[in-house]
């Protein structure tokens, strides 16, 4: 998706069993960064292959994928934003030593770069849908751009380091002193190298998760371990209701998909609604209570056209269609990466599994996003980006 052109496109059908909808609502308090540079969408497993290049045991290709990234960088042809998803599973290798290694990929391709959160993202796109429905008005946010230079950014939140009270020449002194204090390499902006180096700290993580220290002071990833579980909790839930009524799974998958995606995973977005219009999204909707199929087709309809919604309905249907899979959290982690990557990048390098999973979704072709299957496709696309 390189920009906002498709916005708005009318509501013919697909040529599917379940008639998702032609187009998608784009949320306009998303500000979406200038093209070119292209967004290019690296998952972790290229970064970790990128980063053995420097110990030549990378990958046949990886080289000169280095090398084509490295220079559509230099030229303004593409950026390389992170996401939380990133983060998540970079602490999630227990090696120090080469989690600094991928970060050192990553901060100069990303140049810490980040894409805003999922929920942060969802939440706009709700509020868009709930705008194109002709009875609702819905306050606009203002503008939340897409790419954030701040790791927290990922997370819905602002970040940098601030030294309250002071001017902005104060301000340089000190993170000058910090900088020579701790044997940073001021250069020539102070600041802009303390927070580069703040940064670099944030994504490696610390060398121990679990330092008595550390948890003394309140550091604990308890809390996105523990919604991660949850979440997939609910999934493996699913399954368990699927096979009591194998019908639904033959039949009203997407249904089904859809209606958990509405009431769980934007179950506080619906809350929030009712809480400020005083309606139930059935009665924003005008959903019968049972629901005929007029009414299931306004919720495909709601769903499908929140376009990070409409990727990980897309996904889990796939997922949900094999009663053998067992849901994790790594499933939950990468969804969460391509729900915003496949609708808001203009290429998406990702593993062979996600990757077929986005290929033979055909309710997915609508954002045209490159999905390359060996480092070369992705190299021939990068040399054929315009230059700025």
């Amino acid at each position: 998706m390189s920009t906002f052109s498709h916005a708005q496109e009318g509501m013919g059908l697909l040529p599917t069993a379940y008639g998702v909808r032609a187009g998608v609502v784009w949320p306009s308090d998303l500000a979406l960064p200038s093209r070119p540079p292209a967004l290019v969408y690296l998952d972790t497993f290229a970064y970790i292959n990128l980063a053995k290049v420097a110990v030549g045991t990378a990958p046949p290709g990886y080289k000169d994928l280095f090398a084509a990234c490295r220079q559509a960088l230099a030229d303004g042809r593409a950026m390389f934003p992170l996401s939380s998803t990133h983060v998540l599973e970079i602490y999630k290798i227990a090696s120090v030593a080469q989690r600094r290694d991928v970060v050192a990929v990553m901060e100069e391709l990303s140049e810490f770069n980040f894409l805003l959160g999922r929920p942060q993202i969802m939440e706009l796109e709700f509020e868009a849908a709930l705008n194109d429905l002709p009875t609702m008005t819905i306050a606009p946010q203002g503008h939340i751009p897409l790419v954030g230079t701040h790791m927290l950014h990922a997370f819905g939140k602002k970040g940098g380091i601030v030294f309250d009270g002071t001017t902005a020449e104060e301000a340089s002194w000190w993170a000058e002193k910090i900088c020579h204090d701790m044997g940073i390499d001021t250069g020539a902006d102070p600041m802009a190298s303390l927070n580069r180096w703040a940064m670099r700290q944030l994504v490696t993580g610390p060398d121990d998760h679990d330092d008595p220290a550390l948890l003394r002071a309140g550091y604990s990833l308890d809390g996105w371990r523990d919604m991660l579980k949850q979440r997939a909790k609910r999934e493996n839930d699913l399954v368990s209701k699927l096979d009591a009524d194998p019908a639904l799974r033959q039949t009203k998958l997407r249904d089904v998909i859809n209606a958990n995606e509405l009431y769980v995973e934007l179950g506080h977005l619906v809350d929030r609604a009712q809480t400020a219009t005083g309606l139930a999204l059935s009665q924003i909707l005008e959903i019968q209570d049972p629901p005929k199929s007029e009414c299931l087709a306004k919720i495909r309809n709601f769903n499908d056209g929140m376009p990070s919604t409409r990727v990980a309905a897309s996904v889990k249907e796939r997922y949900h269609s094999d009663r053998r899979h067992a849901w994790t959290t790594n499933d939950l982690q990468d969804i969460d990466a391509l729900a915003i990557a496949m609708p808001y990048c203009d290429a998406a390098f990702i593993d062979k599994a996600a990757r077929n999973q986005l290929v033979s979704s055909r309710e997915l072709k609508f954002f045209e996003t490159f999905l390359p299957r060996r480092p070369g496709d992705l190299m021939d696309w990068l040399a054929g980006l315009p230059t700025p």
